[in-house]
C-alpha cells in the first residue's frame, strides 16, 4: 500500500512538473515552427536547406571551438553557485579560453572556406554562409557559455529562453523585418536574420550573466589554469560532441549528394518528426535527479518505479502526435509548401523511429545517471558510424528516403539496444509496460 501512494506521489510530481516543462518546451518550439513556415513559404526548400546546411558547420565548428568548457564551467558553477567570487573566477576563465579557441577555430574555417564550399557540400554558391560562421562561431560560443553559466546558476527561466525561444523568436522577428518591411529575398537572408538574432542574444545573454554576478568591472586575480580546464573538459566534448555529429552528419550528406534543395526538404520532415520528442525531453529533465538520488541511495524499488511511471507518461503522450503524423503526412508537410509533400515517405520513416524512441523511454537519461556514461558514449559511437555508413550507401540511390533509413536505423538500433542493456545490468525493462509492480 505505501509503495502504491510513493509510487502515486512520484507519479504525480513527475506529471506536474514534466507538463510545466513540456509548455516551456513547446512555447520555444512554437516560434521554431513559425520561423521555418515563413522561411518556406516566403523562400522556398533551397533557402531552408543552405540555413540547415549553415547550422550544421556552426554547430560542428563549435564543438572545437568550446572543446567542453561550457560544460565543465556548468558542472562548476553549479557546485560553487552560493559563491560569487568563486562564479566570477570560473566564468571569466573559461571565456578567456574559448575566445581564444573559437577565434583560431574561425581563422582555419576561413582558411579551408573553399574546400569546404566545393569539396565537401559541393556547393560553389554556398561560400558566403561558411564565411559567415568565422565571423558568428566566437559569439556563438560565448552564447553557450552564458547559457550553461545560467544553468550552472539554477536560472532555468533564463537558461531557457536564450538556449532555444530567443534564437527562434529574434529570428523570426528579423526575417519579418528584413523580407517584409525591407523587401530583402536573397536565398541567404534566413541565414542573415539568424546571425542578427544571435548577435542580439550575445549582448542581452551577456548582460544577464554579469548583472547576475553583480560584475561592475573586469576583475584582476586568480585564474583557473587552461591546461587543468582542459583536461577536464575534453572528456565532456567527446561524449557530446557525438551527438551533435549524428544530428547533423545527415544533412552534411544530403548537401554533398544532392544539394541544398534536398536537404531542406529533408529538415522539414525531421522537424515534423522531431514534434514527437517534446514530452521525452520534458520528462528527462524532470526524472533525471530523481533516478539519480533514488539509484545512488541504493533505493532500488522506487528506482524501477520511476522507469515505469516515466516510460508509460512518455509513450502514452506521444501517441496523439504520432497518429496524427501517420494519418495526415501529406496535410502536415503542406503546411510549410507544396514541394515537400514528396518528403511523405521520409517523414513516416522517421516517425517510426521515434514511435521506438517514445516506446523505449529515457534509455539515455537513465545511463547517465547511473554512471554509465561511456557505456551511452560507446552506444552512440556505434550509431554515428552507422548512420554514416548507411547514409553513404542509401543517399546516392534513394536520396531523402535513404537518408530517412540511415536515421531510423542508427536511432532504433540505439535505443533497443541501451533498452536490452539496462535489461541485463539492472533488472528492469523500459519498453513501455502496462503492469504496475
Amino acid at each position: 500500500m505505501l509503495t502504491s501512494i510513493k509510487l502515486f506521489l512520484q507519479g504525480k510530481e513527475i506529471f506536474s512538473k514534466g507538463l510545466l516543462s513540456l509548455a516551456l518546451k513547446i512555447f520555444g518550439s512554437f516560434f521554431g515552427y513559425i520561423f521555418l513556415w515563413l522561411v518556406t513559404n516566403s523562400l522556398g526548400a533551397s533557402a531552408w536547406g543552405e540555413y540547415v546546411i549553415f547550422l550544421a558547420i556552426l554547430n560542428i565548428s563549435s564543438i572545437f571551438s568550446r572543446l567542453g568548457v561550457d560544460k565543465l564551467a556548468l558542472k562548476l558553477v553549479a557546485a560553487n553557485n552560493s559563491n560569487m567570487a568563486e562564479v566570477r573566477k570560473i566564468y571569466f576563465s573559461s571565456l578567456k579560453l574559448i575566445l581564444m579557441i573559437s577565434i583560431i577555430t574561425s581563422l582555419l574555417i576561413f582558411v579551408i572556406s573553399h574546400v569546404i564550399s566545393t569539396c565537401i557540400i559541393d556547393l560553389n554558391s554556398f561560400l558566403s554562409p561558411i564565411q559567415m560562421v568565422v565571423v558568428i562561431l566566437p559569439f556563438f560560443s560565448l552564447i553557450c557559455l552564458n547559457e550553461n553559466t545560467l544553468r550552472g546558476l539554477k536560472m532555468i527561466k533564463d537558461f531557457a529562453f536564450f538556449q532555444r525561444t530567443a534564437k527562434m523568436l529574434f529570428s523570426a522577428g528579423f526575417f519579418l523585418l528584413l523580407f517584409y518591411g525591407l523587401q530583402f529575398s536573397v536565398p541567404a537572408l534566413v541565414v542573415y536574420s539568424y546571425l542578427l538574432a544571435l548577435f542580439l542574444i550575445f549582448f542581452l545573454s551577456s548582460f544577464r550573466v554579469l548583472n547576475v554576478m553583480k560584475v561592475k568591472f573586469i576583475e584582476k586575480g586568480n585564474s583557473l589554469k587552461y591546461k587543468d580546464i582542459i583536461k577536464q573538459s575534453m572528456p565532456m566534448m567527446i561524449s557530446s560532441s557525438v551527438l551533435l555529429l549524428m544530428t547533423w552528419s545527415d544533412s552534411l550528406m544530403i548537401g554533398s549528394f544532392s544539394g541544398k534543395h534536398e536537404v531542406g526538404v529533408y529538415n522539414v520532415a525531421v522537424k515534423v518528426a522531431l514534434f514527437t520528442t517534446l514530452t521525452l525531453s520534458a520528462v528527462n529533465s524532470i526524472v533525471a535527479p530523481k533516478l539519480s538520488e533514488s539509484f545512488n541511495n541504493n533505493r532500488n524499488s522506487e528506482f524501477k518505479d520511476i522507469i515505469r511511471y516515466s516510460t508509460r507518461l512518455i509513450f502514452f503522450s506521444t501517441i496523439p502526435i504520432l497518429l496524427l503524423i501517420f494519418l495526415f503526412p501529406e496535410f502536415i508537410l503542406s503546411l510549410f509548401g507544396a514541394e515537400f509533400v514528396i518528403a511523405k515517405l521520409a517523414l513516416i520513416i522517421l516517425t517510426v523511429s521515434q514511435a521506438v524512441n517514445a516506446l523505449s523511454g529515457s534509455v539515455g537519461t537513465i545511463l547517465n545517471m547511473t554512471g554509465k556514461q561511456k557505456v551511452y558514449g560507446s552506444i552512440l559511437l556505434i550509431s554515428l558510424i552507422l548512420n554514416i555508413v548507411l547514409n553513404y550507401i542509401l543517399i546516392p540511390s534513394y536520396g531523402i528516403n535513404g537518408a530517412a533509413v540511415a536515421s531510423a536505423c542508427s536511432l532504433i538500433f540505439w535505443n533497443l539496444y541501451s533498452v536490452y542493456y539496462i535489461y541485463k545490468q539492472y533488472n528492469v525493462l523500459t519498453i513501455v509496460s502496462f503492469k504496475i509492480k
